[in-house]
């Protein structure tokens, strides 16, 4: 795997790692919402429920029962025969009955009018209880927050109380009423109930569990797919790369190659030229070139067709190529029937075995089906030591001089000219 490869996935894995941490923390931020909308929902109903109680309370029992001779309607009813509670008496009681203090469930009714008799703990209490009387009105019901009671974390909602139609009467005439202009609709007070806040609900921690769970194994096969994703990748980019190169050397021994007789084309040949003077060119001197061309080809072609004229030069190359000593000889088509040799680290006595052995094995060349053609060449040749500081250009201009001679001579022979530098 590739050193970009490895970056990325650890990079990913790094942001998942990152994104888990994240999702952990919204997550709880989330079960702690939810908790608290919970708790808002239900203090709600609570409150609802006590108002509710209370006018039910005021409008059905107390109105029935407040002109009765026998039973009388007020807030100090304990202990006193025939008496029962006032509806704002009836409401503060349903809270302290419904309240667990322990758990940090609490519900009073408060107001800034509290009567006489229950002035100390009918008032404001506290600094939430004082707010939620500025901010409460008819057009802003609820005041909430969440505050610490004792080592419970609760939600404080408080919520406007009105004043009823069947109350007003009442509250105005009654000797103690602190206010005795109440009209219907003025906010008579409020009642604050403590929530308690609680992350520890089972359903809601199993639901956000799983949630959670569900998140991480999205994730975790998310990460694995991208990781197989990636290596799947990487393996078709090697598969690939690999591919190319195969490719290209072939591609680039085919633009070397001449298709015919498979070996080097003109094009490599003069590559290969150009490495050997190279003053980094680490090839053996002195250094041979040979040119040798066909005799008489054309006529091969006139009488017997070009397809039994490509067949003689695929048998020619094939008998020179048996006379070449090692892979370090070059052998190259550069023309239609002339080609060129390229000799390592060989002497002239060697030279001159070559050039005869090639000589022979031409004229020993016999095509099958044409067993009545006869293949000659002539070759023309040049020697040259790196002491003498030689050029390929020179070296090709005195073999095909001596190519030249050869075929002025007769034709099927080696003519040989040993390079001399000029100025």
């Amino acid at each position: 795997m590739t050193f970009s490869h490895t970056k990325a996935i650890t990079t990913f894995t790094l942001l998942f790692m990152l994104m888990a941490v994240i999702s952990l923390i919204a997550i709880k931020k989330l079960q702690y919402s939810a908790s608290t909308a919970l708790a808002a929902r239900t203090a709600s109903v609570l409150a609802l429920t006590i108002n509710k109680a209370r006018i039910s309370y005021s409008q059905n029992s107390v109105a029935a029962l407040r002109d009765h001779p026998d039973i009388s309607v007020q807030a100090l009813y304990h202990g006193k025969q025939y008496a029962i509670p006032n509806p704002a008496t009836f409401a503060i009681e349903l809270g302290v009955a419904i309240s667990d203090p322990d758990n940090g469930l609490i519900l009073h009714t408060f107001s800034n009018y509290p009567f006489s008799s229950r002035q100390s703990n009918a008032g404001p209490q506290d600094s939430f209880q004082i707010a939620a009387l500025q901010k409460l009105n008819s057009n802003n019901r609820v005041f909430e927050r969440v505050e610490m009671i004792g080592k419970n974390n609760v939600l404080r909602h408080a919520e406007a109380i009105f004043m009823e139609e069947s109350c007003v009467d009442c509250h105005n005439s009654h000797p103690d009423s602190p206010k005795k202009d109440w009209q219907v609709g003025d906010m008579r007070g409020a009642v604050d109930i403590s929530m308690p806040l609680s992350t520890d609900d089972e359903e809601l921690t199993n639901t956000v569990q799983y949630a959670y769970v569900i998140f991480v194994a999205f994730s975790v096969i998310g990460l694995v797919c991208m990781f197989i994703t990636i290596k799947r990748a990487n393996n078709l980019s090697t598969e690939l790369e690999q591919k190319v190169k195969e490719r290209t050397v072939i591609l680039n021994k085919l633009a070397r190659t001449d298709s015919l007789t498979l070996i080097a084309n003109r094009r490599y040949f003069e590559e290969f030229s150009q490495e050997i003077f190279n003053k980094k060119s680490t090839c053996a001197w002195p250094v041979a070139l040979l040119v040798y061309d066909l005799d008489y080809f054309k006529s091969v072609n006139d009488t017997y067709g070009h397809n039994i004229g490509d067949e003689c030069l695929k048998a020619v190359v094939n008998a020179v190529n048996l006379t070449m000593r090692n892979s370090q000889d070059f052998h190259a088509r550069i023309g239609g029937e002339e080609f060129a040799i390229i000799l390592h680290g060989v002497t002239n006595i060697e030279l001159e075995k070559i050039t005869q052995l090639i000589l022979t094995n031409v004229s020993n060349v016999v095509i099958p089906a044409n067993a009545d053609i006869h293949i000659t060449c002539s070759i023309g040749s040049t020697l040259a030591t790196r002491d003498s500081n030689p050029t390929m250009k020179k070296m090709m201009g005195l073999a095909d001089k001596a190519l030249y001679q050869a075929k002025l001579s007769g034709r099927n022979q080696a003519c040989h000219l040993d390079y001399i530098d000029s100025p």
